[in-house]
């Protein structure tokens, strides 16, 4: 489309209003890589929604102008930065633009993530990025000689004759959600909790996110118990508290180890060998996938994109690898870049597609869709990808 012009309207949407938490993020964290002309038009589109409805009224782009003392050039530049880092999806049509707000991330996601936290020692320098670090330092509390003895759920309250119930979908929530969990872990708890010696880390402290992290992580980029015993304790810093960052920056760094350097190791007989293909997607791995797709080579830069879809996005593991098929196959065998493979991961996302089937049957439903497109004279084609054929004939040639 055209560029920007003054008199194009725009209306403004959004999840929620950001918390107290929330503008210190955006303040300390964000607005150094953005700037402040992206951080103050963030802050202008949000207070211009409805406190009811999350929705604004509709404004011309002039009237941004207005408010803001920056330039239309200067507020699709700074839109652009906006979109790029996350914090919002622009749609538009019917010659009007909808600007759909997404609340930050948190302090320790945003520090965690490789590229943000890069980003920002890099705005500010490494010093200051470690004073910046301390204003969200939580003090962890001392649970030694402590055991939990809190009461859940069924212990408390009586079962209830009825267990039907409704869900309702867009109501005011935050964007807090639960740690990613994956649909085929088969990470070995015991072994990796054997393996540490106490003296080292108490493995009993280990928290749900720390857990969820290192299961993530031994799964993306295929790590053996014993391997990321290695990469957690190089990962505890000097009080041996675990670093997220450090755990998940030595996991990339030792999938880029060449692979001579590596131990020979027996063919993972976790990962089974299908012929159905609900079944190959919820069982293999991403980076099997992504090899069976492309010349045998997957770059840790990919698989920092995966960790991301499952770690951020929040997309289940399987769904992942339909995902990752259905990108590779329409964009000529090659995967693209982070910025599309996550718009196109935010909305299977906000579709609810949670599960290898409603996946697979999302992309024959936009196959078909284009197919109709294409051959509107003809008869009905077959909804089927033809990627999925390819993935069938392989499976059957190597049954027989």
């Amino acid at each position: 489309m055209e560029t920007l012009r003054r008199t194009d309207t725009f209306s403004v949407s959004g999840d929620g209003f950001c918390s107290s938490t929330d503008y210190q993020v955006l303040t300390i964290l964000y607005q150094p890589i953005i700037g402040q002309g992206a951080f103050v038009l963030y802050l202008t589109l949000m207070n211009l929604m409805n406190r009811q409805d999350l929705v604004s009224e509709e404004f011309f782009h002039a009237d941004l102008e207005s408010m803001l003392g920056q330039r239309i050039d200067d507020i699709e530049k700074n839109r652009f930065k906006l979109e790029a880092i996350g914090l919002l999806i622009t749609f538009f049509g019917n010659d009007s633009f909808m600007y759909q707000l997404r609340l930050p991330l948190s302090a320790r996601n945003f520090i965690n993530d490789g590229i943000l936290g890069e980003y920002l020692i890099a705005a500010v320098t490494k010093a200051r990025f470690k004073k910046l670090l301390k204003i969200f330092k939580v003090k962890p509390s001392n649970k030694k000689q402590k055991f939990n003895i809190s009461k859940s759920f069924n212990e408390v309250f009586l079962n209830l004759d009825s267990t039907e119930n409704e869900y309702e979908g867009n109501l005011l929530s935050t964007k807090t959600r639960s740690f990613a969990k994956l649909t085929n872990s088969n990470f070995d708890w015991r072994i990796f909790n054997d393996s540490i010696p106490k003296d080292i880390f108490d493995v009993e402290e280990l928290t749900e996110a720390i857990k969820a992290k290192i299961e993530q992580l031994s799964y993306v980029y295929s790590l053996r118990e014993l391997e990321m015993k290695e990469i957690f304790i190089k990962s505890l810093d000097n009080n041996n508290f675990v670093n997220i960052a450090a755990l998940a920056r030595n996991s990339r760094a030792n999938y880029k180890k060449d692979p001579k350097d590596k131990p020979n190791e027996e063919i993972d007989n976790r990962t089974p060998i299908t012929d159905n293909i609900v079944d190959y997607f919820k069982t293999m791995n991403p980076k099997d996938v992504l090899e069976e797709l492309g010349d045998g080579l997957v770059s840790s830069a990919d698989l920092h994109h995966v960790e991301r879809l499952i770690d951020e996005v929040g997309l289940n593991s399987g769904v992942v690898n339909v995902l990752l098929g259905y990108l590779v196959k329409t964009k000529g065998n090659n995967l693209p870049g982070y910025a599309y493979i996550e718009k196109v991961g935010m909305g299977w996302k906000r579709d609810n597609i949670e599960t290898v089937e409603m996946a697979l049957d999302y992309i024959k439903h936009l196959e078909s869709a284009r197919e109709r497109q294409k051959y509107k004279k003809s008869s009905k084609p077959d909804a089927k990808p033809d990627w999925l054929d390819e993935y069938l004939a392989n499976f059957e040639g190597e049954g027989q």
